[in-house]
């Protein structure tokens, strides 16, 4: 009884380690992405991370489609893509652009209520207008449509890329 009971004790030790092991591995980022909404209903955006650290960020609606090559690397939980307009003159994409790494999705780093008072601060001190900047409670957020609606947009994946060779 004592072996069985040994055995049963084992198998499950085993379990635990390997869901351990597996679930706290690198999360693997590669593949496709697409926006959850349309923004004003017609624009969407789908980014390509491939294997060997290229992205194509395509830009697409209302009679226009865009495709901005650059690169990416990981940083912890975040994705750091560069697109350089020196080589692709087309890019609508310019410079670093920085998105969270949130399960199978990718958000946008959202400004913080400190740095959104101290770009107020600075347009006050200098006399700009600053009314037309939205407020804080509205600025992390993006037009679904035209009447005013609006949502958190994230990009999530939609495909899966395989990078063993």
């Amino acid at each position: 009884m004592s072996k069985i009971k040994n055995g049963i004790i084992f198998i499950v030790l085993l379990i635990t380690i390997c869901i351990t092991n597996i679930s706290c591995s690198k999360k693997v980022i590669t593949g496709k992405y697409r926006t959850n909404f349309n923004i004003y209903g017609m624009f969407s955006e789908t980014l390509t991370l491939d294997c060997e650290g290229n992205v194509i960020m395509n830009f697409s609606g209302d009679l226009q489609n865009n495709n901005s090559i650059g690169s990416w690397k990981r940083e912890k939980d975040t994705l750091i893509m560069f697109f350089d307009t020196i080589i692709n003159k087309k890019n609508k994409f310019k410079g670093e652009y920085k998105l969270l790494i949130k399960k199978n999705k990718l958000k946008k780093i959202p400004i913080t209520k400190a740095y959104y008072k101290e770009i107020i601060k600075i347009y006050k001190s200098k006399n700009y207008d600053y009314k037309h900047i939205r407020n804080y409670r509205k600025l992390n957020r993006t037009p679904k449509n035209h009447y005013g609606k609006t949502g958190v947009l994230y990009y999530k994946k939609i495909e899966n890329t395989d990078c063993k060779k």
